[in-house]
């Protein structure tokens, strides 16, 4: 077990008395193979090394040539497996923005004010992560194939609960800046250009409609109460299942 620390095995002395190699003798044979052991021992220090580069913000030290590959996808795989928990979280004083997502190339300025004015700044953590647990419960992608026709993803659910939590310690201005551009982008990335809208099947209006230019046509009253409909739509079902042989004697 000697994963938290390397000592490498000390060199033989070379007698002095001991005549060189000879040119004909294979490194194969002058290096003996590394052991299990040391091998392990070897890459447990170098995942260390990286971890304590990552946190005191250095670069680690350069590793030997032939072994620039193994270093580097290493490296990078630990990297991106510890980047969630090494990453700072902003301060609350300055949270980080994410950019403003593209305008709609046919909304005017009333309807993006509009929309504006319709987003969120309030965000429950306790809703949101009840919502991404209840998203992997049968009942819910029951329901999702009974809707969509399959299984529905729960990682934006899950993006909003970890959103809402890294924004916990933000003041009220900040965070409801941050919560306004956090769905901002979500319905951007929901309804944004490109994306399916009902305006595929048909065009918005985009003015007020003219007095006396809709719903101008004339509409005639009912001449029977509902009590005489009802009777004469009773009669006529009968006279159809009379037709059809249903209420015929056997």
């Amino acid at each position: 077990m000697g994963w938290f620390w390397h000592n490498p095995a000390p060199a033989d002395p070379t007698p002095s008395g001991s005549s060189p190699a000879a040119p004909s003798q294979s490194p194969a044979s002058a290096t003996p193979p590394p052991a299990r052991s040391d091998a392990a021992d070897h890459e447990m220090q170098k995942f260390l090394d990286m971890i304590q580069s990552e946190m005191s913000g250095s670069k680690p030290a350069d590793q030997p040539a032939p072994q620039t590959t193994t270093t580097t996808t290493t490296t990078t795989a630990s990297s991106s497996w510890f980047s969630p928990r090494t990453t700072t979280t902003p301060s609350p004083a300055e949270p980080s923005q994410p950019p403003a997502p593209p305008q709609a190339a046919g909304k005017t300025a009333a309807s993006r004010a509009i929309s504006e004015s319709l987003l969120a700044t309030e965000m429950s953590c306790r809703d949101a992560f009840d919502y991404a647990w209840h998203c992997h419960t049968p009942g819910a992608q029951w329901n999702a194939v009974y809707r969509y026709g399959a299984v529905r993803s729960c990682s934006d659910l899950w993006d909003d609960f970890w959103f809402c939590m890294r924004t916990k310690s933000y003041s009220a201005e900040s965070r409801a800046a941050a919560v306004r551009a956090h769905f901002r982008a979500r319905e951007a990335e929901r309804y944004g250009p490109g994306r399916p809208s009902s305006e595929d099947v048909w065009e918005s209006r985009d003015g007020k409609v003219e007095p006396g230019t809709a719903f101008n046509e004339r509409f005639d009253g009912p001449e029977e109460d509902d009590r005489e409909w009802q009777v004469r739509e009773i009669e006529r079902r009968r006279a159809v299942r009379d037709r059809m042989g249903f209420n015929k004697d056997s």
